[in-house]
């Protein structure tokens, strides 16, 4: 239930309002005050209140003011229905871009306002257009239940043994990515993106402690250790994965759990689910 504030206490509504010196955004700031600051009023004018807050007068706008403190909102879970989606630092497509975020993605939606969402994806706060986002996964082509992760296991150590070949994305020869790529099109029928770095941001997220067979696996091997992804492999199970390998020259299998790919691991990816 809401807490009911008496008629001399507002509350802010909204995540940082301005905290004035005189009613009307000409006037300088005195500070933010965060969202649920209770201000006490003295007469208002024009669309602005006078308000006293730690003993300090300034003006706010009223239309941010409430006379109930504003509850959580639930986290709520929508799905990326566009094949790229941008993430945007502010609502609008004049705000730079974040990154991109593939479709199927799950995002959790914070606050939706003029068309646009603040939203939270892979730790980090930013905007994207609220019609493409979806309240349930449907007609995704990333998502699969006919294709088991055995198939796709089955099927990339038929190529062991295949060539590396930097940009090379098969039949014979491979780079990193081309090799996931390969494999989850001809099996799956899945187009994931053609490089590491954009396969990275494909998917769910997952922790090294949640992999399962068939998920992409992501690390960061140029040597400064940044979680810049470079390179990616198929999670086989048992601390095992399989890649193509520009050290090794040829597709391999690796161990996840060794000294080199345990430092250089940044994170896992599903597509299959």
């Amino acid at each position: 239930m809401s807490a009911s504030i008496n008629n001399n206490i507002k509350i802010v509504n909204v995540d940082n309002l301005n905290f004035r010196k005189g009613p009307s955004t000409n006037y300088e700031i005195i500070q933010s005050l965060p969202k649920n600051t209770q201000v006490e009023i003295v007469p208002q004018s024009d669309g602005w209140i006078l308000v006293r807050y730690k003993d300090t007068l300034g003006f706010v706008s009223s239309k941010y003011l409430s006379d109930k403190i504003i509850q959580a909102a639930e986290k709520v879970k929508k799905y990326v229905n566009v094949s790229v989606l941008n993430f945007r630092s502010g609502p609008s497509t004049k705000a730079s871009i974040l990154g991109t975020i593939s479709k199927g993605s799950e995002v959790e939606v914070i606050s939706t306002s003029d068309g646009w969402s603040k939203i939270k994806y892979n730790g980090k706060e930013g905007y994207v257009a609220s019609n493409y986002l979806s309240n349930k996964i449907t007609n995704i082509t990333q998502i699969t239940t006919s294709i088991s992760a055995e198939k796709i296991i089955e099927y990339a150590k038929t190529l062991l043994g295949q060539k590396y070949v930097w940009a090379d994305e098969g039949p014979e020869t491979f780079d990193c990515s081309g090799f996931t790529w390969y494999v989850y099109k001809n099996i799956a029928r899945i187009s994931l993106p053609r490089s590491s770095k954009e396969q990275g941001t494909y998917g769910t997220y997952i922790s090294k402690k949640d992999l399962q067979p068939g998920d992409l696996v992501f690390f960061d091997t140029v040597g400064a250790m940044d979680n810049v992804i470079c390179h990616v492999g198929i999670y086989l199970g048992n601390n095992q994965f399989i890649h193509a390998s520009s050290s090794q020259g040829k597709v391999v299998i690796s161990q996840l759990d060794s000294d080199y790919y345990s430092k250089a691991f940044v994170n896992g990816r599903r597509v299959l689910k």
